[in-house]
C-alpha cells in the first residue's frame, strides 16, 4: 500500500484541527502508520492526541538549536494511537511571515529526515483563510496527494473552501485531488443544504456531517480526542466516516474530483440562495507567468537598473559622516558594498576618486528566523550597536524581506530616537525594489535629506551643486574645480548636494543663493526638480559646463544671471583664444583621420565636439539614444558586440574612442570618462589622445619585427 498525503484545510476556528486528530487516531486504529503535521501558527493542531499537552514547534526548535545539534525526535512526538505528531509553529501576531514559516518547518523535517519515516498516512492540519504561498505550500504535488475541505454553512466558511480550491487549481498537476467535504455543523438553519448546494457545485461530494456534541467539549477537556475517548458515540462514528474516505482513496476504491472552484458571481447565488449560474465568460484565470491572459514578453522581464535599496545607500554614502545600516539580509548589504567598493576603486585609479570608501555598510543580518519571526529585533539590535560605535548621524535603509513581512521599522526607529534625541535617524523604506529601481531609491533619500535643511537666509555669492549620481560619480575632481568658474563671478560653492558633503552642509543647503546641477543627467535632473519642489526655488537653467560649447553657453547665461555680462565677454574670447590655439597644434596628428567612438554608457558630447575640431572623420557607435549636435547620430536599441565588430571592420577606424573596455582588436583605443569642468580638461584629453594617435597599433617585438 502507498503513502497518502491528505492536507485537510478550513477556515480559522472551524475546527479542522479537532477533524485531522480524530480522522489521523480513526486511521491508526485501522492499522495504518500516521503522521500528523500541524501547520497552523496556533499550534494546537497535535494537543489532543498528546494528553492535552503541547509540544515544542519546528520553528522553536530552529531558533534555538544550531544546525549540527538538531534531531528528528526532538519535534517528532509519538501520540495516542501511535500518531507521529509535530508541530510548525509560527510568529507571535502581527509580526514575520508564518507562511514562509511553513517553507522553513517542511525544509527542516525533510533535512532531518522525516521522508523516511515509514508511514502509510500523513495529515497536514491548514489554516484555509490564509492566501499567501507559505500556506499553500500543501498543495503542491509533492506533498498533498488528496485535499479535505472542512466547512460549516456560513458564508465565510464556504468562501474559504472556495478559496482553497482555486489554490489547488493554481497548483494544478493534471490529476484529481478532492476527497470531499466535511461539514463541521453549526446548527446553522439550512446549512446542510448549502453546502450540499455547494458541493454540487463545485463537483464533489460531502463525504461527512459531524453534528454538533457536547462529547468534543468533554473529550477536549479531557485531553484526548472523541474517537479514543468514545468510541462507541455517533459523533465518533461521524469521524470514522472520514477516515473511511481515505481508505477507500489509498485502496482505489473511491476516485477524486479536479478543484471546479466557483467564480464571484457563482459565490453571489450561493450567499443568496438562488440558482447557481453558469461560471462567467468575464472570468479570466490569472496563473503564474500569465497577467490577464496574456504572457510577459522577454523585453518587459529585463533586468532592473538595480533596486532602490542601493539608490538610497549610495546617496548616504556620499556623505561623510553617516553610518548606513541596510535592514535586510547580509547578502543584500554585501552586494551593494562590494559594488560600491568596485566602482570607488576603478575611479581612484583614473584619478576621479579621492581614495577608497570612507565607511562601509552595516547590515541587521536578517536571516529565515527573522523572516519568519520578524526582523525588529536585529533592527533595534543594530541600532545599539551603532550607536556605541560613535554613530550620531544613521541612515536606515529596508529591503525586500521587511517590507514584504511588514516590520514595524517606523516603531523601531521612533523608539530608538526618543532614548537617543542626540541621534539623528532617516527612515528610507525603499523595501528593495518592491518600491522601484536605483533612481527611485536616490529620489527617497533625497526627499529625506530635505526635511533636515535649516530655516536660514540665503546668501547671494554662494551657490548650491547639485547632483548624485553615483555610476557618473560627480567627486570634487571629476566636476573640476568650480571655483575656477564661478570665482570671477564672484561666487563660492556653499553645499553640494548631495557629492562629498557632511550633514552640516547639508543642512545649510538654503543658505546658497542658487542652485547649480553638476551634469544634466536624469537622475540629477531628477534630483534638482524634487529640491524645488520643497524649496520653491528656481535653479539656475545651464548645468556645469564640459567642452567649449557648453563652456561659453554656460558662462553668457551667468553674466546675464549675476550683472556681470562683461566678464563673461572676456572669459569666452581667452577661452576661444586658448582652445584655438592647442586645436591647431593637435590638429596635425588627427587631420582626415578615422576615429569611431564607441558608448554604451555615457553621452559626451565634447567629444564628438572636439573630435570634430581637430578635423577627424568620426562614426558614432552607441546603444545610447540621445540627441547629438550636429549630424551625429546613435545606433538603434540592441547595439551588440557583433554589430560593433563588424561596424569597425567596415569603418577601419585609426583610433576607437569608448567609455567600455575593448579587447585587442587591432585598433589604438583611449578610454573617455568623466572630465572636469569647463573647456580645459577637453583640451588635455585631445593632448592625451594625441599622444596615443602617435603610439605604434601593434607592438612590433611580438611579432618579431621592429614597431
Amino acid at each position: 500500500m502507498a503513502m497518502i498525503q491528505v492536507a485537510v484545510y478550513g477556515k480559522g476556528g472551524i475546527g479542522k484541527s479537532t477533524i485531522s486528530a480524530n480522522m489521523s487516531y480513526a486511521l491508526s486504529q485501522k492499522g495504518l502508520k500516521v503522521m500528523q503535521i500541524g501547520c497552523d501558527p496556533k499550534h494546537d493542531s497535535t494537543r489532543l492526541l498528546l494528553g492535552g499537552k503541547g509540544q515544542k514547534t519546528v520553528l522553536d526548535y530552529v531558533r534555538e538549536v544550531p544546525v549540527g545539534r538538531r534531531r528528528l525526535d526532538d519535534v517528532v512526538v509519538r501520540g495516542s494511537g501511535g500518531v507521529l505528531c509535530t508541530e510548525a509553529g509560527g510568529p507571535e501576531p502581527g509580526v514575520g511571515c508564518a507562511g514562509r514559516g511553513i517553507l522553513t518547518t517542511f525544509d527542516t523535517l525533510r533535512k532531518l529526515g522525516a521522508d523516511r519515516l515509514k508511514t502509510d498516512v500523513r495529515v497536514y492540519d491548514v489554516l484555509g483563510d490564509v492566501v499567501c504561498g507559505g500556506f499553500a505550500v500543501p498543495l503542491r504535488s509533492e506533498y498533498a496527494d488528496g485535499v479535505v475541505l472542512v466547512t460549516s454553512g456560513e458564508f465565510m466558511s464556504l468562501y474559504a473552501a472556495n478559496n482553497i480550491l482555486k489554490g489547488i487549481r493554481n497548483f494544478d498537476t493534471g490529476r484529481p485531488r478532492v476527497m470531499g467535504i466535511v461539514l463541521n455543523s453549526r446548527g446553522v438553519p439550512g446549512e446542510e443544504a448549502a453546502v450540499r448546494r455547494f458541493a454540487t457545485a463545485v463537483g464533489t461530494d460531502v463525504i461527512s456531517v459531524v453534528l454538533r456534541d457536547r462529547l468534543f467539549s468533554e473529550a477536549e477537556s479531557r485531553g484526548g480526542t472523541v474517537c479514543e475517548l468514545y468510541p462507541d458515540s455517533e459523533a465518533a462514528s461521524c469521524l470514522t466516516d472520514i477516515a473511511e474516505r481515505v481508505m477507500d482513496v489509498l485502496s482505489g476504491r473511491v476516485g477524486m474530483t479536479q478543484a471546479r472552484p466557483l467564480d464571484d458571481a457563482q459565490m453571489s447565488d450561493l450567499a443568496t440562495g438562488s440558482e447557481i449560474r453558469p461560471p462567467s465568460e468575464h472570468n479570466v484565470e490569472v496563473r503564474s507567468g500569465v497577467c490577464n491572459g496574456r504572457g510577459r514578453s522577454i523585453r518587459e522581464t529585463r533586468v532592473m537598473n538595480s533596486c532602490a535599496a542601493y539608490g538610497a545607500a549610495a546617496t548616504f554614502l556620499r556623505l561623510r559622516d553617516y553610518t548606513v545600516i541596510i535592514h535586510g539580509p547580509m547578502s543584500c548589504a554585501y552586494l551593494m558594498d562590494t559594488s560600491r567598493g568596485r566602482t570607488s576603486l576603478d575611479l581612484y585609479a583614473k584619478g576621479l576618486y579621492p581614495a577608497g570608501p570612507s565607511h562601509g555598510i552595516v547590515s541587521s543580518m536578517m536571516d529565515d528566523s527573522a523572516a519568519i519571526f520578524g526582523g525588529t529585533r536585529r533592527l533595534r539590535d543594530t541600532l545599539e550597536r551603532a550607536y556605541s560605535e560613535g554613530a550620531r548621524k544613521i541612515a536606515v535603509i529596508t529591503t525586500c524581506m521587511p517590507g514584504i513581512i511588514g516590520d514595524d521599522c517606523p516603531g523601531i526607529v521612533e523608539a530608538f530616537e526618543t532614548s537617543h534625541p542626540e541621534v539623528e535617524v532617516h527612515l528610507i523604506p525603499a523595501d528593495g525594489d518592491v518600491t522601484g529601481d536605483f533612481n527611485d531609491g536616490m529620489e527617497m533619500a533625497a526627499e529625506s535629506l530635505i526635511q533636515s535643511f535649516d530655516d536660514v537666509s540665503s546668501c547671494e555669492d554662494s551657490v548650491n551643486l547639485v547632483g548624485t549620481s553615483f555610476f557618473r560619480i560627480h567627486t570634487r575632481r571629476s566636476s573640476g574645480t568650480p571655483e575656477e568658474i564661478l570665482g570671477p563671478f564672484g561666487l563660492g560653492v556653499n553645499c553640494r548636494f548631495i557629492d562629498e558633503s557632511s550633514s552640516e552642509e547639508i543642512s545649510r543647503f538654503l543658505a546658497g543663493g542658487t542652485d547649480i546641477l553638476i551634469s544634466g543627467s536624469t537622475p540629477d535632473r531628477s534630483l534638482m526638480n524634487i529640491l524645488s519642489m520643497h524649496t520653491g526655488r528656481k535653479p539656475f537653467p545651464l548645468p556645469l559646463p564640459t567642452g567649449i560649447i557648453e563652456y561659453e553657453s554656460w558662462v553668457e547665461a551667468m553674466g546675464d544671471a549675476f550683472d556681470r555680462t562683461e566678464m563673461s565677454s572676456r572669459m569666452i574670447s581667452e577661452a576661444e583664444k586658448e582652445y584655438g590655439s592647442v586645436t591647431d597644434g593637435l590638429r596635425r596628428f588627427f587631420n582626415g583621420k578615422r576615429v569611431a567612438v564607441v558608448l554604451m554608457a555615457s553621452h559626451p558630447t565634447w567629444l564628438l565636439d572636439i573630435l570634430s575640431d581637430l578635423g577627424c572623420e568620426v562614426m558614432l557607435m552607441s546603444g545610447n539614444r540621445g540627441t547629438w549636435k550636429g549630424d551625429f547620430s546613435a545606433v538603434g536599441e540592441g547595439y551588440g558586440p557583433s554589430d560593433l565588430s563588424a561596424d569597425l571592420g567596415m569603418f577601419s577606424p585609426e583610433l576607437v574612442v569608448g567609455d567600455v573596455p575593448l579587447a585587442d582588436i587591432g585598433y589604438r583605443q583611449a578610454w573617455v570618462s568623466t572630465v572636469g569642468v569647463g573647456y580645459r580638461p577637453t583640451l588635455e584629453f585631445a593632448e592625451h589622445l594625441g599622444r596615443v594617435m602617435r603610439l605604434p597599433v601593434s607592438e612590433g617585438w611580438r611579432e618579431g619585427h621592429p614597431a
